[in-house]
Order: C-alpha cells, then structure tokens, then sequence
C-alpha cells in the first residue's frame, strides 16, 4: 500500500532517537530532516516524531554532540 508520507517506504534498519541528556537544544537536527519529524520540546530540547521518521540518518549525521542513535529494528 503506498503512504504518501513515505514515499520510498520505512527503513527497515533503523529505530532514530535522540538522547535527551546529550541533547543541547542547538536546532541543528531539524534543519536537516526531510520529513519534518523532530520537533522542539517545551524544555528546549527536541524528539522525534517516530510515526513519521523515515530513518534516513540525516539528523545523526549532522549532530555535533553526538546525541542521536540509530538502532537496529527487530
């Protein structure tokens, strides 16, 4: 079934989360998302919208802190 939302289909590879105690709030992941799925929490910090990642990396690439992980899917 195609979803609009992704319209290459899910990573079957990766679970993406940010690591609240790295995390300093610097806006760098959400400008690199493509799907527009990490967002900014009251507290400054951000999280990501799991429904809508597509698990592209692109915000664990470009994080400076190190605060994103990326693990394998079972």
């Amino acid at each position: 079934m195609y979803d609009s939302a992704h319209p290459f289909g899910r990573k079957k590879r990766a679970d993406v989360t940010i690591i609240p105690d790295l995390c300093t709030g610097c806006g760098y992941c959400p400008q690199f998302c493509i799907m527009d799925c990490i967002i900014q929490r009251p507290d400054g910090l951000y999280e990501i919208v799991q429904e809508d990642c597509i698990g592209c990396r692109a915000c664990k690439v470009n994080c400076p802190f190190d605060a994103i992980t990326a693990v394998e899917k079972r």
